[in-house]
């Protein structure tokens, strides 16, 4: 009996190191998406910024 509880403990640990990785693979997936998504949104700010500029200088 110890014997068999020893093998499904085991069995049990590596199903939850393997459901971790899993996870840790699409946490850091979408980590990357985030990240990008926070560049380009800067980037559209930026450029909304600049063109506000732009159209207020061709009004003056």
């Amino acid at each position: 009996m110890t014997e068999e509880h020893y093998d499904d403990n085991a069995r049990w640990a590596r199903e939850y190191i393997k459901l971790g990785q899993e996870l840790g693979q699409e946490i850091n997936s979408l980590i990357d998406q985030v990240v990008s998504l926070k560049r380009e949104n800067k980037r559209l700010k930026r450029e909304n910024f600049n063109l506000k500029k732009t159209k207020r200088r061709k009004h003056i």
